[in-house]
């Protein structure tokens, strides 16, 4: 909601300005947002029905301000999430959590559950630069090739500040699978 009120104390509208853009023909193939309202808003408008919304999942205890209730407690409710967003975008420990040591724990089935419900996934946090679970080795391709290729699940996306190796793990992937 940080967000909403920066606009808002300088007079501005995020959704008027999506909507200036498509009534000049501007075609918006994608909107994210943490903000659950702010996304049912934009997909009634018939000028952005085709956009693909996707809610963004932040912190599993921070207060997601339209629904009031946690962004963990909304995992629970991805039939109401798919009224409003075509996809959702996880921090990589909602699919694979790790404990205080950086081990990982047994992956969650929300990759799985959400697809039931016809979402795609995109996972974020993938980086290159800080620690993450040691059973990846410290490698950040084997990290990556973990959400694409493990025989349980399959995300449709990655997020990353460092393109290039979910890339690079993506074509490793497609070359393996290939022969």
């Amino acid at each position: 909601m940080q967000h909403d009120t920066f606009y808002k104390h300088h007079n501005l509208s995020v959704e008027k300005y999506l909507h200036s853009l498509s009534a000049e023909k501007v075609s918006i193939s994608y909107i994210s947002s943490p903000n659950a309202n702010f996304l049912q808003r934009v997909r009634t408008k018939s000028s952005l029905k085709k956009t693909v919304t996707v809610f963004r999942f932040l912190d599993q205890y921070k207060i997601e301000p339209t629904t009031n209730k946690t962004y963990g407690a909304l995992l629970k409710h991805l039939k109401f999430i798919r009224t409003f967003a075509s996809g959702i975008l996880i921090p990589k420990s909602y699919i694979w959590p790790v404990d205080s040591e950086l081990y990982l724990h047994q992956h969650t089935s929300l990759v799985s559950d959400a697809h039931k419900h016809g979402l795609k996934v995109f996972v974020s946090d993938i980086v290159n630069d800080v620690p993450f679970s040691y059973n990846f080795s410290y490698d950040p391709m084997a990290e990556v090739l973990s959400f694409i290729d493990n025989g349980n699940f399959s995300v449709d996306g990655v997020l990353s500040d460092f393109p290039v190796t979910p890339s690079a793990a993506i074509s490793k992937f497609c070359i393996f699978s290939i022969h």
